[in-house]
């Protein structure tokens, strides 16, 4: 069609509806649209009108619904004339770059404007000043990257408003304070909802950990946060209290473990904090969410978090070297004092990645708090504020500790196995290796389930691969804090401690009484009496048992190899708890 030409529907002067749609038109005259005077509803959707005299529009004293999408249009260059009973423009999909501040002032009794897929990147101040009758906007899908912060003010009939899409550097509470009917609101992140607070319906409901209802979203997340927190902090409180009693264990080893204790409790903490302050929040969340991750206490959540998470690592990764060293060259050099000091420097370390994001951006406290667990992983929002600093903590520091880790646990298995082979009977070499294996493996297994998984997901985030929300919950929930709750028990329960070799005499014990019992009841049965049945006292076990115990000397020469075995392989444990 081309050019819509002037008086193109003179003699329709009844006409209440037109659509003119997918025709190609590029330009409208000034006087097209002439002498429609009843004209209700008027579609131009799909056409190519690139520029719009807004004069064409004159004449249409009835019009309600106008309908623009999807046309080329740059730019409105003129106010809307006087149409008083417009109630829905919708000008979506086009290529509007500018729109003035009074393009829209005529309009007084408009209801509902769509200005989604344009190409605008800033937006007056008065551009809606007037129109108290709005009830809907739509700004979703523009180039907008801040926004005046009295847009939306003496908009008191705005039900509806669409900002999805749309990165909003400057948002604040006051954009949306002054709007007492506002009762859906639609937003590119889950976190701007915390700036809307008394919005009925909030746009994302979830980031997958948390929702305008809940700081923990799922019911099974608000239990097994409490079952990981207090896993974490009495099995490190446990190991702390033994290690601290304790009189005969490894010094150096027994300093490096009770750091690491402490240091994984304060992760238990941080979980104890966040289960608190998801029962606190139950049902209002979103009343409590931008006071909360805008506060200092959050910072100092995601610090202790961070600081666990650092201290942890790099202690660990000093035992490794440690116990390296120690095996190679078989020279126990390192002194409590220079443990002592290795501890503050890693302590100082740890502290220093924490604080570091804090002073870095000191009046943007979006590193930690951009969620409601305040933990800087940055999964959903991979490039916000701090990401390269979040990469290199997690795909540099971390990555690398576990890779230093498990190389040196596999060269220590290497040379522990070579000296075993040349100094231990063949009966033992077998059952040493694979205590020694099992012992190391757990080891290893423990730091490539924490960090193989999040150095995956992290990669994958910052490739744009979409991960799905629900992810994040279940890294800082579970995999997060998988090191803190197992290293007691990998460090302490299952190395070979004063207590376990405690453990294991008492339990040799009572087999051997067992065995003794055994064989003495073998070596003294006699035939039972059809009158009476003959007893045993506490002498005759005794007595049995000294025979016992001397048949197995003089007449089981095996015997008297598996237990010079046993004690062979007992010695070895003990000299083992260096290298764990």
């Amino acid at each position: 069609m081309g050019i819509l030409p002037p008086n193109a529907f003179y003699g329709y002067m009844n006409l209440t509806s037109l659509t003119i749609e997918n025709n190609n038109i590029s330009r409208i005259d000034t006087n097209s649209f002439g002498g429609l005077y009843n004209l209700v509803w008027l579609t131009l959707k799909y056409n190519r009108l690139e520029a719009l005299d807004i004069d064409v529009f004159e004449d249409l004293r009835s019009l309600e619904i106008l309908n623009m999408e999807g046309n080329g249009l740059k730019r409105i260059a003129k106010p809307f004339p006087e149409l008083a009973y417009l109630t829905w423009l919708d000008l979506k999909r086009n290529q509007i770059e500018v729109i003035h501040a009074d393009t829209f002032e005529n309009l007084l009794n408009l209801e509902a404007l769509d200005l989604a897929v344009n190409f605008l990147t800033f937006v007056r101040p008065g551009l809606f000043h007037g129109l108290r009758n709005l009830k809907k906007i739509d700004l979703s899908a523009n180039a907008i990257k801040t926004l005046p912060v009295t847009l939306f003010h003496n908009l008191r009939s705005l039900n509806s408003l669409n900002l999805s899409g749309v990165e909003i550097n400057n948002i604040e509470i006051r954009h949306f304070r002054h709007l007492p009917k506002l009762e859906f609101i639609y937003f590119k992140k889950f976190q701007y909802c915390s700036y809307a607070p008394y919005v009925r319906i909030c746009a994302p409901k979830t980031d997958g950990l948390s929702s305008t209802e809940h700081l923990l979203v799922w019911p099974v997340l608000r239990l097994s946060v409490w079952v990981v927190a207090l896993t974490t902090c009495a099995g490190n409180s446990v190991v702390l209290a033994w290690r601290l009693l304790s009189k005969k264990e490894d010094r150096v080893l027994s300093l490096f473990i009770r750091n690491l204790s402490v240091a994984d409790f304060l992760m238990g903490v941080y979980l104890v904090t966040v289960g608190s302050l998801d029962v606190a929040f139950r049902d209002e969340y979103n009343k409590h969410a931008h006071q909360w991750m805008s506060s200092w206490h959050c910072t100092l959540c995601g610090l202790l978090a961070m600081v666990s998470c650092e201290v942890s690592v790099l202690i660990l990764s000093l035992i490794t070297v440690e116990r390296y060293r120690c095996i190679k060259t078989n020279v126990r050099a390192v002194t409590v004092t220079a443990a002592r000091y290795c501890l503050a420097i890693v302590w100082l370390l740890g502290l220093g990645l924490a604080v570091f994001p804090v002073v870095k951006w000191p009046q943007q406290r979006a590193f930690y708090s951009s969620n409601g667990l305040c933990f800087p992983l940055h999964i959903d929002d991979p490039f916000m504020l701090g990401w390269e600093y979040s990469a290199f903590v997690f795909l540099g520091v971390n990555f690398f500790a576990m890779v230093l880790i498990m190389g040196l646990y596999l060269s220590m298995f290497t040379i522990i196995r070579e000296d075993r082979q040349r100094a231990r009977p063949v009966t033992l070499k077998k059952q040493e290796d694979v205590v020694l294996a099992l012992r190391f493996f757990f080891i290893v297994l423990t730091d490539c389930l924490c960090w193989i998984p999040i150095v995956i997901i992290k990669i994958l985030a910052l490739c744009e691969v979409r991960i799905s929300e629900n992810v994040y919950a279940w890294v800082v929930v579970f995999i997060l804090p998988i090191n803190s709750a197992l290293n007691p028990v990998i460090y302490t329960l299952a190395a070979p401690t004063e207590l376990r070799r405690r453990i294991q005499k008492f339990s040799q014990r009572i087999l051997k009484c067992h065995k003794q019992i055994e064989c003495m009841l073998t070596s003294n049965r006699t035939p039972r009496s059809s009158v009476a049945t003959q007893s045993l006292t506490g002498t005759d076990i005794a007595s049995a048992s000294t025979d016992c115990t001397s048949a197995a000397g003089s007449y089981h020469p095996m015997a008297r190899q598996s237990i010079a075995a046993i004690h062979e392989l007992s010695e070895s444990s003990e000299a083992d708890d260096t290298i764990l």
